[in-house]
């Protein structure tokens, strides 16, 4: 027999069922009355100062704020940010142990083969918190001073030009993944514990380029430290206004950007998930969350739980799709 959360069915009608009777049937730990009594901790993926890491620090205070507990940010980083989604997956489900994430959980099944969790079947949504254009990026002393003279170089010696990531699986692995199946230039992979130590490197010189979300390289390119050649989204950054989008650069068909969210773990009760659902929305629009975002390079994203379900499961499904089209093998 199945165990309950592994039918997404099941578990939401059950969720819904405990959130209409409260806790007049069910016990108390279904009604939540008390919920929550001691700190939550948020886990987050990757190493701090990453774009998933600044998203969650930002809200942590209002969240606080509206849950009445401290909310403790925890970086567990390793494997491209399987290590710390396993955490979560593998622990009660009972609203004090949350995962931060971005779009790049819902690559996973597709990049490893023995992925501990099933991302439909052991994360249950809570909230869509934002998204962000990425932006490509080299060190500043690189002669490289366009799309077209860095594509130029990666068709003239393939493999010989090295992108940093935030580790397989990531974000920033993917986004020079689908960069090289639309243009065929190639670049050799290198993959770190977290977007920071990546941005690091480029900084460096260890590594000559990456795409990495906006949050983590403006400072960067605002400090001279990393040169800008081109946004991934679909229109320019008010921050630099000068930068082209990957479009404009001559890349038409290339458009990608991060969304970022949070997760329980499946089986968690509805009316837990519910008022962390709640206390994120609220948390996403007070003023000082959003000014506080949109200086990172993150706009706010509202959805509801299954609003927010749906696109996680769809975009499993899609880069299932694309890295599998990509010649991508699982490791």
């Amino acid at each position: 027999m199945k165990p309950l959360h592994a039918d997404p069915t099941r578990r939401l009608a059950l969720q819904a069922l405990a959130a209409l009777v409260g806790g007049s049937a069910l016990p108390a730990a279904f009604a939540a009355p008390d919920y929550p009594s001691r700190p939550i901790r948020v886990v987050v993926p990757f190493a701090p100062g990453g774009t998933v890491d600044v998203v969650a620090r930002m809200l942590t205070p209002a969240w606080g704020e509206l849950l009445g507990q401290p909310i403790v940010v925890d970086n567990r980083s390793g494997a491209g940010g399987m290590t710390g989604a396993d955490n979560v997956a593998k622990s009660p489900p009972d609203g004090y142990t949350l995962l931060a994430f971005h779009v790049g959980l819902t690559y996973g099944s597709a990049l490893f083969k023995k992925l501990p969790y099933d991302v439909k079947r052991d994360f249950q949504p809570v909230g869509l918190l934002g998204a962000t254009p990425s932006i490509l990026v080299v060190n500043n002393k690189s002669p490289v001073r366009s799309v077209g003279e860095l594509l130029a170089l990666a068709k003239k010696d393939p493999g010989a030009l090295n992108y940093a990531s935030a580790g397989i699986g990531a974000s920033s692995h993917l986004a020079v993944e689908l960069l090289q199946v639309v243009t065929g230039a190639r670049f050799t992979h290198v993959p770190f514990r977290g977007g920071a130590p990546a941005v690091t490197a480029t900084m460096g010189g260890d590594t000559q380029m990456m795409v990495e979300t906006s949050a983590s390289v403006l400072p960067h390119i605002k400090a001279g430290k990393l040169r800008a050649l081109a946004v991934t989204g679909e229109s320019r950054l008010a921050d630099l206004p000068e930068v082209p989008t990957m479009k404009e650069a001559g890349v038409a068909d290339y458009v990608y950007t991060t969304w970022f969210g949070l997760w329980a773990p499946a089986a968690t009760p509805a009316a837990i998930v519910q008022k962390l659902h709640q206390a994120t929305q609220a948390a996403l629009d007070k003023p000082a969350t959003r000014q506080g975002l949109a200086r990172a390079g993150v706009e706010v994203r509202h959805a509801s739980t299954a609003e927010f379900e749906k696109l996680v499961h769809a975009d499993v499904d899609k880069w299932s799709q694309i890295i599998k089209s990509a010649g991508i093998e699982p490791e």
